[in-house]
């Protein structure tokens, strides 16, 4: 349980949404409860009905806020590689194949929610279209750009939805391949 100290409403609602990302990270969607991300946060269970009225409105805040977080690093990233020709999609490379590694049991606890709620998949959808304009700018051969992206998202739902048939070790070649093709394209 974390100790609280006196904070603002943001920094309370990052708090709490940290708490039980981590909460579905270790247990699943199942265990979700406002008690559980109560005792996880520190925080009174008052205090998350407080920033988080519903399960609903703390399944959206989640959501809203991995998709701030993917965003913020991808643009982290993108800073990293403004030396390639397409420092977007270099970035999308990046940043996909840490989640991969690190967000993965996240991803398909999240999958689980998704189902009663196809708005869940607005705020990556808005994340995604800029990308998507950022691309267009940096790179004229779209195509090959998009088999790149395609790439990534096939990585990221097999794992999500748990029919991945590749290793650590394999899904590893896979990036280098990427990285490679990426290269591909600037030349």
């Amino acid at each position: 349980m974390a100790a609280r100290s006196t904070r603002n409403s943001h920094e309370s609602k990052s708090e709490i949404l940290k708490a039980a990302l981590e909460v579905v990270r270790r247990s699943g969607a199942q265990s979700l409860t406002m008690d559980a991300v109560a005792e996880e946060s520190g925080f009174s269970k008052g205090g998350v009905l407080y920033n988080f009225p519903t399960k609903d409105a703390l399944i959206t805040g989640m959501v809203e806020f991995l998709a701030g977080q993917f965003e913020a690093e991808v643009s982290a990233a993108r800073e990293r590689n403004l030396s390639s020709e397409c420092p977007t999609l270099s970035a999308m490379i990046e940043v996909t194949e840490g989640w991969l590694s690190e967000q993965r049991d996240l991803a398909q606890a999240m999958l689980a929610t998704k189902a009663d709620r196809p708005d869940l998949s607005e705020p990556f959808m808005g994340v995604k279209s800029r990308m998507k304009a950022a691309i267009e700018a940096e790179l004229s051969d779209r195509g090959k750009a998009w088999a790149i992206w395609a790439c990534l998202e096939g990585l990221h739902f097999s794992e999500a939805h748990c029919v991945t048939i590749f290793t650590d070790e394999e899904r590893a070649l896979v990036f280098q391949e990427l990285r490679k093709r990426l290269t591909q394209l600037q030349d």
